[in-house]
């Protein structure tokens, strides 16, 4: 019998080939988008979960007290996870880590990799895989080095790595005592390599004194974690935490999506944007088999006789539902083999397009081959029910008389096709939404002029800094040189937190920048009032670390004197924040910034537009070495400009690797998932309107088909092509119309709800539904007048020949 099914099945989708490529095409793109979607997210959410211990490794957050800017944060006092791990038992292991970037020269050019601080522990508890040396004993001794499979073989190709030296920058000798296998892409702890740290001969544990990094611990098996988080309070008295600061446990696996706290590393994706790209997916999934299920109604006039017939014949209605879902399920299986075949071919430039991956991530594994499966069997069953049920419900009597009627399936059909557009509807909305606040990042006014504006990375106080701007300087499209503590995108230098004038619970987290005298030169930030520091006052000529010095072994009051008397630049959110009014130059500040203003500058917004400007503190810092050296350069002979940067890059320090981006595409790095997520709603949108135009084109199909004769006989009263196009659409451009009017408000809420991220962000304003609307009209009429022109210009003797 399912030979049989199979076989009539095969004959059918031969039999009319267009409709069969047109509904194949449509149900196939839908689901290679759907399969690419979901291989994306099950990317991300398998972060961290290479580690077999992976249930049992927590990261500790330290918490202070509330209202601060840093209520919570990975950054924990040193120690702490020793002090924990000595006080109770369920603690197995716990280890210290950072990142460290390891530059060293080979073959005459400064290469560099990045290696994860560790220690053996660190090495147990993310039970690494050893090619090479063990765990016990590789990062024993200072100096020690474990590389990773790839990095051993590319820089010692044919050569047994181990014992062998690499040489850095500070001349510090690495000897590599271990080979590992490569760390999987998809951890927060990424790197090409393991150096050794030592951090338990550094300064004794005290919470919220000295140093802080992050730390980490392995619970035992049968260990509860929230019994452990609430256990840890016992020990706050003993260690003299301050009030409303403590510890708590993170998954690590929580980490890469779930964690945006303050002194967060780069990188983490967002747990929301796995929500809105699933989201996506079962849209457009909804649309393909909508799509499906209206071609394959649209189709069943041509087949109600046949279905009569074998009524007559005796076939029982159970045996059509089962003829008619295995040609669904047939459809459903060529169309998830074409899908498969689409998604394999596109996926390398969807991986690095949406994902922002730089390798191309797997498609496939196990699990999502299973899901793969389910995805099969449950749109066979959905998208194949309808159409079973309803066209074995026929009377073969009025099938076979020609008077059956579909008013049920015609309904039905325009009430998906309004679902379709819908979520049309919504996916353009969002598309326009998105490139609109992505154009409006693009061009807003920051404060300072991005264009033309070079950031050389500057690690450690390096030598010879002035004669190397200097040097610069001689070049005439070198326009201007400044160091500062500020990097784009990163860190304004340091941080302080005062509190909220507004709000005396809170506290604001302010930054501490240090310049040099051409730093407004250089970035084009605008002085409002008073002056910015020049060599000409003796003030501006000490440093804030040279100040510290001079001042520290002052008794309390002179130091607070001499402090107070060291000159300030302000931004405006800076006076707003301090509640200062009148002429704030010359003003004493007291508070935790200490100074006297001598200058205000402009807002500017060196960071993410997620985020509000912070009030910024200016120091002068002569001859400034480490931060960012901004270089303004001129627009004319670009290239030759940054070839003769390098060259004295190169000249100047030879053993450091040149670290050089222009500030508009640092700018750009911080808005990689909003630019993401535009791309996809770019792509599925377009998509989702072509899919249903598809479903369209076959409900206008079936509406010609109904009123065949109808057409008919207006063309011999004397209609024109015009009327009877215009009469055929009408209802169907109401529908989409409809459609648009339910999807304008759902669009609104989502889209505002992404715009609150924002602290600096667009309206939505009433023109971006008029936009989205008039487009997916005209299309949609574009779609509707190709069937119905064709239907108007047919021969009326044709469809009225056997009246």
């Amino acid at each position: 019998m399912l030979k049989n099914y199979l076989k009539i099945a095969f004959r059918n989708l031969l039999r009319d080939r267009s409709f069969s490529i047109l509904n194949l095409l449509g149900l196939a793109i839908g689901l290679a988008s759907v399969i690419m979607i979901l291989g994306y997210v099950r990317y991300e959410l398998s972060y961290d979960k290479s580690y077999s211990n992976h249930t049992r490794l927590y990261r500790l957050l330290q918490e202070n007290p509330p209202g601060s800017v840093d209520e919570l944060t990975p950054i924990v006092s040193v120690h702490m996870a020793e002090v924990l791990k000595k006080e109770f038992p369920a603690i197995e292991a716990c280890s210290t880590s950072g990142k460290t970037e390891v530059e060293f020269k080979y073959k005459g050019n400064i290469v560099s990799f990045t290696a994860i601080d560790g220690d053996p522990d660190l090495l147990k508890m993310f039970n690494y895989e050893f090619v090479k040396g063990d765990a016990a004993s590789a990062l024993k001794d200072p100096g020690s080095l474990v590389l990773t499979e790839s990095l051993a073989a590319k820089y010692f190709p044919g050569q047994d790595p181990m014992g062998q030296v690499i040489t850095d920058k500070d001349k510090k000798k690495r000897h590599v005592t271990g080979v590992i296998k490569d760390i999987p892409a998809n951890t927060h702890l990424s790197g090409e390599a393991v150096v050794s740290q030592d951090w338990k001969d550094t300064e004794a544990f005290h919470v919220n004194g000295g140093s802080a990094n992050v730390q980490y611990v392995l619970l035992n098996k049968n260990a509860d974690p929230k019994k452990l988080d609430a256990q840890f309070s016992t020990v706050y008295k003993k260690y003299n935490f301050p009030p409303g600061t403590g510890v708590r446990l993170q998954p690590v696996t929580d980490i890469h999506l779930r964690s945006h706290y303050f002194g967060e590393q780069p990188g983490n994706s967002d747990i929301k944007y796995i929500y809105i790209f699933s989201s996506i997916a079962l849209l457009i999934l909804c649309i393909a088999c909508i799509n499906y299920v209206n071609l394959t109604t649209a189709r069943s006039m041509h087949r109600a006789r046949e279905i009569g017939l074998r009524k007559v014949l005796g076939a029982l209605r159970k045996q059509l539902i089962a003829q008619f879902l295995t040609e669904s399920f047939l459809f459903f299986a060529v169309s998830t083999l074409l899908a498969v075949v689409i998604a394999y071919a596109l996926w390398p430039t969807f991986s690095a397009r949406i994902t922002g991956y730089s390798t191309t991530i797997p498609l496939f594994d196990s699990g999502s081959i299973i899901l793969l499966l389910v995805l099969l069997v449950i749109g066979g069953l959905v998208a194949g029910a309808y159409p079973a049920f309803f066209l074995s419900s026929l009377q073969p009597v009025k099938v076979l008389k020609g008077i059956a009627k579909f008013g049920l399936n015609i309904s039905l059909r325009k009430g998906l096709v309004v679902v379709q557009f819908v979520i049309s509807g919504v996916l353009i909305i969002g598309t326009l939404v998105v490139t609109r606040q992505l154009n409006y990042i693009r061009n807003a006014d920051l404060g300072f002029k991005k264009d033309n504006l070079l950031e050389i990375r500057v690690g450690n106080q390096l030598p010879k800094m002035k004669a190397f701007k200097e040097q610069l300087l001689l070049n005439k499209d070198v326009l201007s040189t400044s160091v500062s503590s500020w990097v784009i995108g990163h860190t304004y230098g340091g941080y302080k937190k005062v509190q909220d004038p507004s709000d005396t619970t809170k506290q604001i987290r302010t930054s501490s920048v240090e310049v040099e005298y051409d730093f407004l030169k250089t970035t084009d930030i605008r002085l409002v009032a008073g002056r910015f520091f020049s060599p000409a006052y003796g003030l501006d000529k000490i440093s804030p670390d040279s100040a510290w010095r001079v001042s520290k072994d002052m008794p309390d009051e002179e130091e607070d004197l001499y402090r107070s008397g060291m000159p300030m630049v302000v931004n405006q959110a800076a006076v707003k924040l301090l509640g200062l009014k009148g002429d704030v130059i010359g003003q004493v500040i007291t508070t935790k910034h200490r100074g006297t203003i001598v200058g205000v500058i402009d807002d500017f917004n060196g960071m993410s537009m997620h985020d509000k400007i912070e009030p910024v503190f200016l120091y002068s810092w002569p001859d400034l070495a480490q931060g960012a050296l901004f270089v303004k350069i001129s627009s004319k002979n670009t290239h030759q400009t940054i070839a003769y940067i390098r060259s004295q890059w190169k000249k100047f320090y030879p053993d450091y690797k040149l670290d050089l981006k222009f500030a508009d595409d640092k700018l750009q790095e911080l808005y990689t998932a909003d630019v993401r997520l535009g791309s996809l709603f770019t792509i599925f949108s377009s998509l989702a309107i072509v899919i249903a135009c598809l479903g369209l084109f076959g409900l206008i199909s079936l509406t010609v088909q109904n009123r065949v004769k109808e057409i008919g006989i207006r063309k011999v009263l004397g209609a024109s092509v015009a009327s009877i196009t215009a009469l055929i659409s009408a209802d169907l451009l109401k529908l989409v119309l409809l459609s648009f009017i339910i999807s304008s408000p759902i669009a609104w809420y989502f889209m505002d709800k992404w715009l609150q991220d924002f602290a600096y962000r667009i309206n939505i304003e009433w023109w971006i539904f008029a936009v989205a609307c008039a487009v997916t009209i005209l299309i949609a009429f574009v779609t509707l007048s190709f069937r119905s022109i064709k239907a108007a210009m047919a021969n009326p003797v044709d469809s009225l020949r056997s009246e």
